[in-house]
């Protein structure tokens, strides 16, 4: 009978023993939840990926030399001209022979460009601030295009009195840059092949 009452508290005691390990683990797993959740880290949004977005194509230099504004040559038909500048250079509507000048849509404002027989003949500079490759533009005493350009041919102007035409002869004879003055300063200049760049009256 003792020995009974003695395995009777023995196991008593492992169950309740065992009744306490598990309340302890059962509060562990609740820690490390709580703990999990408080520690959560919200990731940064990534960067945009700009790898495929096109740059901007940048406008063509136009500046003047004797073979006409930059990327536009004389000689060049009108599609190559268009092309040349990305769009905006058309011939007159019905013109595909003769002396006429190109529709510019997308030109720096002065620009006008004299075609021959659909092409590319001359660039004439009426106005605003467009320069030649050595800085030369309307506004320019005599003494800086001569300056500028050594050798400059100087020849009477035949429409205003005491102006004149500075020619300027480039590496190759069949092209050319003549500024007009009015004795004083440059009111025009063109550039391209001969003869149309030396026809003073254009396509008149």
């Amino acid at each position: 009978m003792k020995a009974m009452r003695l395995s009777i508290a023995f196991l008593f005691a492992a169950t309740a023993c065992g009744v306490k390990t598990e309340k302890a683990a059962d509060t562990l797993a609740v820690v490390s939840s709580t703990s999990r959740s408080t520690s959560t880290v919200v990731p940064a949004p990534a960067p945009a990926d700009t790898s495929s977005r096109a740059p901007s194509p940048r406008p063509p230099d136009m500046t003047v030399t004797e073979y006409g504004i930059g990327p536009i040559r004389a000689g060049m038909t009108v599609a190559q001209a268009n092309a040349a500048i990305g769009g905006g250079f058309a011939a007159p509507k019905g013109e595909t022979s003769g002396c006429a000048y190109a529709v510019l849509t997308k030109a720096p404002h002065g620009l006008w460009v004299m075609l021959e027989d659909g092409r590319v003949a001359r660039v004439e500079v009426r106005s605003g601030s467009i320069a030649t490759s050595t800085g030369a533009r309307i506004g320019d005493s005599e003494a800086r295009i001569k300056q500028l350009y050594p050798g400059v041919a100087t020849t009477p102007h035949k429409y205003v009195a005491g102006g004149h035409y500075l020619t300027v002869m480039g590496s190759d004879p069949a092209n050319r840059i003549v500024f007009e003055t009015d004795g004083s300063k440059v009111t025009m200049f063109r550039s391209g092949r001969t003869p149309e760049v030396e026809n003073v009256e254009g396509c008149g």
